[in-house]
């Protein structure tokens, strides 16, 4: 997205030929170790950091390193199954394929959609299963590497829904940048110098 932002997933012409599992891998892969996401964690680590979440990790650079390894560790769990495994698994197509047209509320409804579901390898719409799961699985083994304090089924669950709210902005994202994108180019478009002999 304008260069910045990854958009492997995407695929803006609303169709596309089913990919297979090795695919599905090497998408994650992708999306997971994109310098990007190194970004959003360190963040989201500062952002806690800030907060001061997770206190006995404590706000020096040693608690920043945890709280930017369990932000990391969210992500690429949630990702890995949700985009990876469980998708291989069922079937189902882990890439966002763009609305492009309609109004406002109509693309909005769509991008969040997304996140309860998705297309299957055989074209069709159905229940995101992947994903949903797959966020679920994620918080569950967030509970290995943050403080015990901080685990349980409430937080879990918690935790869980960070990753859904992430997965939607990065929905919405994924509907409308291009349309960002080209109302910026129309606004700021390069207007060719013209030689005006007057001047010399």
């Amino acid at each position: 997205m304008a260069g910045i932002v990854p958009a492997f997933r995407v695929v803006l012409s609303g169709t596309a030929a089913p990919i297979s599992p090795r695919q599905k891998f090497d998408l994650f892969v992708k999306d997971a170790f994109d310098p990007f996401a190194f970004a959003v964690a360190g963040a989201d680590a500062a952002w806690q950091q800030y907060r001061d979440d997770y206190p006995t990790w404590g706000t020096e650079a040693d608690g920043f390193g945890k709280r930017f390894a369990g932000a990391f560790g969210d992500e690429l769990d949630g990702n890995l199954w949700g985009r990876a495994i469980l998708p291989s698994v069922l079937h189902q197509d882990p890439r966002y394929f763009r609305l492009g047209h309609g109004g406002f509320g109509k693309r909005f409804g769509y991008s969040l959609a997304s996140i309860v579901r998705c297309k299957g390898d055989n074209g069709k719409w159905q229940p995101n299963y992947s994903l949903v799961a797959g966020d679920l699985i994620a918080g569950a083994v967030s509970n290995v590497y943050y403080p015990a304090s901080s685990r349980g089924i409430g937080v879990t669950f918690q935790r869980s829904f960070t990753v859904v709210g992430i997965g939607a902005v990065s929905s919405f994202a994924d509907e409308f940048y291009p349309d960002i994108v080209s109302a910026f180019n129309r606004t700021f478009k390069h207007k060719p110098k013209t030689y005006d002999p007057n001047k010399y």
